[in-house]
């Protein structure tokens, strides 16, 4: 790995983001520990690990042997302690629960070395106040990664109010040694930039839907087929430009009044979640899933956003020359 001083690497949380995290590491040439609290939540990490290396040797993007090396370097383990001891990063990627993850950032102070970095992989949570859970706020910051970590590019840094200039810039350098496309998060705050943009656009989604305006199928379409399609290569300010700020100010003045400004999950979310519709995880949400159909999309998925990574970054090429 060209970042400097970072070898061995503790991931902590073993699901669906933790285990693509720990697959790329590996990838890198770290040594890896895979922490969870189960041998068999572990066993289906590695499972998910061998699905996304798959993916990469499918695509041409990873040889066999070299997949096989990497998961190879992957050591899963129950035992947090074992993990922490002589880690030089850390990279937090359990539940969205404040309290768990301040209370496991007190455990990675007592167990790390002293230098080693600690990371969060939060969502969207305060970086800061799971900072201050430790002696050593200063190294720590987030690190958030997107699903799938192993296929898309973005990587959030987000600085805590406690956050080194060094520890900032040291997190960038991981992001990229792992070819990733890093920003970096100036502000700590809720949802950080990208979920902040994303769930904008979930909350019209869902006023759209209870409003009777557009199936769930045709909402979808109206953003892969329309602006989503678009925003892979240009992105919102960029669009606003190429269509001209004054016909954006145009819109924007009466269109913003109408959009919705929900404060709580609305009502089509809630009666999914009440009825134990959870989406994938559960065989139903806003879509019907069998595991059969299921590992077809996602396998067509990751070869649909392959194919356009390799795409879009000949594109960069071509701008950098």
């Amino acid at each position: 790995m060209d970042s400097p001083g970072i070898s061995a690497v503790a991931v902590i949380g073993a699901g669906t983001m933790g285990s693509g995290i720990a697959g790329m590491f590996a990838r890198a040439g770290c040594q890896v520990r895979l922490v969870d609290l189960s041998d068999a939540l572990l066993d289906q990490a590695i499972a998910r690990l061998r699905m996304g290396q798959e993916a990469l040797v499918e695509a041409g993007l990873l040889l066999p042997r070299d997949a096989d090396a990497s998961i190879a370097r992957v050591a899963p383990t129950t035992d947090l302690t074992e993990a922490c001891d002589g880690s030089n990063f850390l990279l937090e990627a359990v539940n969205e629960d404040l309290a768990l993850k301040q209370e496991l950032f007190t455990e990675f102070d007592r167990f790390c070395p002293d230098e080693t970095v600690l990371a969060t992989n939060t969502s969207g949570l305060s970086v800061t106040a799971i900072a201050g859970a430790t002696g050593r706020p200063d190294r720590v910051g987030g690190l958030h990664f997107w699903n799938p970590p192993h296929l898309i590019p973005l990587v959030e840094v987000i600085r805590a109010d406690t956050t080194s200039d060094e520890t900032a810039e040291r997190l960038k350098a991981v992001a990229l040694s792992l070819n990733k496309k890093p920003i970096m998060v100036r502000r700590d705050i809720p949802g950080f930039v990208g979920n902040r943009l994303q769930f904008a656009v979930v909350r019209e989604a869902l006023h759209l839907l209870r409003e009777g305006v557009a199936s769930a199928e045709d909402i979808d379409t109206a953003m892969t087929a329309g602006p989503g399609l678009r925003y892979s290569f240009l992105g919102p300010l960029r669009t606003a430009d190429l269509g001209g700020l004054d016909v954006f100010t145009a819109i924007s003045s009466y269109l913003f009044a109408r959009l919705s400004v929900d404060r709580e999950a609305p009502e089509p979310l809630r009666a999914l979640v009440e009825a134990g519709k959870l989406g994938a995880k559960s065989g139903s949400g806003f879509y019907r899933y069998s595991d059969g159909d299921l590992g077809q999309f996602i396998r067509r998925r990751d070869r649909t956003l392959l194919k356009l990574t390799e795409l879009l970054e000949a594109e960069e090429g071509v701008k950098n020359v």
